[in-house]
């Protein structure tokens, strides 16, 4: 009896490492601090300058709701094997937000969604008028993707009220705007 013990925690031992290793290669735990992804931003007045690698970038009281957007898509544009720029994206996600989208691994799953894919690792991108009214902003960004497809997006940016990042921009959600359909009239 005491050896089918000893066999039967090997097998389970065994098969937890297994799962361990299949989803460390799955899901990365965090990018490497080696690698050379740099964001650069500057303050409102320009007295601050800061270059920060996409993985350490978080919001900061003197980022703008257009700086906090172009992070957010240079991050995403320049996303590696180790999704440091999903997880930049991820950091810019107000509480609010994150109660909705879950853990980091629930958001790698839903950027990779076919609604979301375009914005991974995208062609170009252009952003439309930055319309702010109090502690809202709205931000509509036309990205053409590898294939040459364009998608609509609209960046939901809310001024932070409390907490740790009281009088941050940060987003509440980014939503894809569909194309107008074709209907005909007779």
């Amino acid at each position: 009896m005491k050896g089918m013990n000893q066999v039967f925690d090997k097998i389970m031992l065994a098969t937890g490492i297994a799962l361990l290793l299949l989803f460390w290669w799955q899901f990365p735990a965090m990018p490497s601090p080696d690698r050379q992804h740099y964001a650069f931003h500057t303050s409102p007045a320009e007295v601050t300058a800061s270059t920060s690698k996409w993985t350490y970038l978080k919001p900061d009281k003197t980022l703008t709701p257009r700086q906090v957007v172009r992070i957010q898509m240079r991050a995403l544009q320049e996303n590696d094997h180790q999704d440091s720029g999903i997880i930049t994206v991820f950091n810019f996600s107000s509480p609010k937000n994150k109660m909705h989208i879950g853990p980091l691994n629930q958001f790698r799953l839903i950027v990779r969604d076919p609604a979301y894919r375009t914005m991974l690792n995208f062609k170009s991108y252009k952003t439309g008028q930055l319309v702010i009214t109090e502690d809202k902003a709205y931000q509509l960004v036309v990205i053409t993707g590898r294939d040459g497809t364009k998608d609509a997006y609209l960046f939901i940016l809310a001024k932070q009220r409390k907490g740790t990042y009281k009088g941050c921009w940060m987003t509440e959600g980014i939503a894809r705007m569909e194309p107008p359909r074709q209907t005909s009239l007779t």
